[in-house]
């Protein structure tokens, strides 16, 4: 104690030295140390909150209760039913990297735990009022433990408790006003207690968590057992529309998987808010993965600069991974980020492509039967503007078509309505430019031009992937000047750009020659593109630039192609086109991500009409 004292002594006087003369090297107090480490994990109420769920969570608890007093700044209180800490093990839980998670530096490679660092309560505790009570299944009795500011733990005492573990923190930054000034108003750090809560919810669905603010109950998650349970959190975590219209994501390639939620394409927020990243359990900021999963939207975003919504769960060997990056343990290294840039791109990408009508959105019918993967061919339609095949799969006397000859219309006379495939059968063009459909739910409504121009989108995509690529071998080759680390970054990525369509080699030490370039892009600035490019694979370790300007480019001609307003289809027509649509992954959305259709269900149209009140 004498030392420690003495140590805090020579901080409180500035070290002197006469002037040319080096200052006396000294070692620091304990205490200092924690307050230093402290600052690297403990930021604001909101990661003192993580680092005790976490502890909490790999206590095995099933429930977990949370109350903050003016958001946090005041006090935070955690109690969980976990395993507790036995008594001789309470003083090593307040003490710096001391841990039960980690034996030795190898088994950090495999860790699974969401702690294993031992330094959240010790830092927790060197700057705030710490009390700790907690019991075992083997104790007749719980123990309490308090510290002040980190200066000293009190001896273990008797007390009345449940198994499990209660720590409460007060006064934040007591000790340190200098971290305590940058602390925001209670309303601000409150809204990022939320956050990490609805964050922690999302990543256990089975443990039950809730949320007291100032002696008021404000969130409660409640154990997800069950499809409807685990629908219930979604909804209490995100709401009920994402709850109901969010798209099961279920990838697995070469021992990676990715599960979990993401929004459709026409569900979206103007900032990243709602975006929720997990490897191997764990809750993690990763820039390059969001910019995977953002790419992967691209093709079916009205406004690209929105952000889409997602809950994902990446499951990989905790060998490629290296959780050991940050003390806050919210960044993960990964062993071939390329590869998990990639699989990231296909597993969402993969997920949009089978979001076609039927799959959500519907009712169960007889539908539910039918294989959506089948392929379509049937003899092309007679009209020149949209070739498009006019037969179906679908019974005849559920395609219901009779002619009139004195007017010469067609009505459409549906017997079995709930036989009806997803998109129903045509019943009228509306305005020359929608189509009219009955399903087992109501009414549908298809715009005729943003559908069909989905269909050729995606022919067109297709056609070019399946035959080889065309380049534009150039005459004379295009040079251009670039920095060191940009000509590194390309000759080692010479391979991936000659997949790409350039040729590109070695000029000078700072420049680059281009020989060839993809010929469908060769009216752009390939200078532009090019750096473009490599500045992608010196952040991500890939590029999808190339693919979207060529995308662009065919969803302009797509567009061009497509049936125009006012142009008259017969009903055996219309219905080839909603049969398409049913097979045509990310028929949804046209290519510019404009829906091409919405239903409006037989309760809306009673409710327009008053019917049942």
């Amino acid at each position: 104690m004498e030392n420690r004292e003495q140590s805090v002594n020579h901080k409180s006087q500035p070290s002197t030295a006469p002037s040319g003369q080096p200052a006396r090297i000294r070692r620091l107090a304990d205490n200092v140390i924690d307050q230093i480490a402290a600052g690297e994990v403990v930021e604001r109420p909101a990661s003192v909150l993580k680092e005790l769920i976490e502890n909490s969570i790999d206590a095995g608890a099933k429930r977990i209760d949370v109350e903050v007093r003016s958001g946090g700044l005041q006090s935070i209180l955690v109690r969980d039913d976990g395993c507790g800490i036995s008594r001789p093990d309470i003083a090593l839980a307040l003490a710096r990297h001391a841990t039960s998670k980690l034996s030795d530096f190898d088994s950090l490679e495999s860790i699974q735990t969401l702690g294993f660092r031992g330094e959240a309560l010790p830092s927790i505790a060197s700057v705030s009022r710490l009390t700790l009570l907690t019991k075992t299944n083997q104790e007749s009795h719980g123990w309490r433990v308090s510290s002040d500011g980190g200066s000293s733990i009190s001896e273990p005492e008797p007390a009345q408790s449940g198994v499990g573990t209660e720590i409460e923190v007060q006064d934040l930054f007591f000790n340190v006003p200098a971290r305590r000034k940058f602390l925001r108003s209670t309303s601000t750090e409150f809204s990022h207690v939320r956050k990490l809560i609805r964050q922690m919810a999302l990543s256990r669905m089975g443990t039950e968590l809730s949320l007291n603010h100032n002696g008021r109950r404000v969130d409660r998650y409640p154990a997800a057992n069950s499809e409807s349970t685990l629908k219930e959190r979604l909804r209490s975590a995100f709401d009920a529309h994402f709850a109901d219209n969010a798209l099961r994501v279920e990838w697995e390639e070469d021992g990676i998987r990715a599960s979990g939620w993401i929004g459709p394409p026409d569900y979206t927020r103007s900032q990243p808010d709602q975006q929720f990243l997990y490897v191997n359990g764990r809750g993690i900021r990763d820039r390059s993965l969001a910019h995977a999963i953002k790419q992967a939207y691209l093709d079916v975003l009205f406004d690209t600069k929105r952000f889409p919504i997602f809950a994902l769960y990446l499951d990989i060997d905790p060998v490629l991974a290296d959780v050991n990056v940050h003390p806050a343990k919210a960044e993960v290294r990964f062993k071939n980020p390329r590869d998990m840039y990639g699989f990231t791109i296909r597993a969402i990408s993969g997920t949009l492509a089978g979001d076609r009508p039927g799959t959500r959105k519907m009712a169960k019918s007889a539908f539910d039967t039918v294989d959506l993967n089948r392929k379509v061919s049937f003899p092309e339609s007679h009209q020149g503007t949209m070739a498009l095949p006019l037969d179906s799969d679908w019974p005849k006397s559920n395609k219901r078509l009779s002619t009139t000859s004195s007017s010469k219309s067609q009505t459409a006379t549906s017997t079995k309505p709930s036989l009806a495939p997803p998109l129903g059968f045509a019943l009228a063009q509306l305005g020359g430019a929608y189509v009219l459909a009955e399903n087992a739910d109501g009414l549908i409504i298809v715009d005729m031009h943003a559908a069909h121009e989905r269909l050729n989108y995606e022919r067109l995509k297709q056609d070019y992937e399946s035959s080889a690529l065309k380049v534009q071998t150039l005459i004379v080759p295009f040079v251009i000047k670039a920095s060191a680390e940009e000509v590194d970054v390309a000759i080692a990525n010479q391979q991936i750009l000659s997949k790409l369509g350039f040729d590109v080699s070695l000029a000078s030490d700072n420049s680059l020659s281009i020989r060839s370039v993809p010929r469908i892009l060769k009216g752009c600035d390939i200078e532009k593109l090019l750096r473009d490019v490599i500045t992608d694979l010196i952040e991500h370790g890939n590029s999808k630039r190339v693919e979207h300007i060529r995308n662009e480019l065919l969803a302009t001609m797509a567009c061009h192609s497509a049936i125009r307003a006012n142009d008259q289809l017969s009903l055996p027509e219309m219905d080839a086109l909603l049969r398409q649509m049913e097979v045509t992954g990310l028929s949804g959305y046209c290519s510019h991500g404009r829906p091409t259709w919405n239903q409006i269900t037989m309760k809306e149209l009673d409710r327009l009409f008053y019917r049942g009140q």
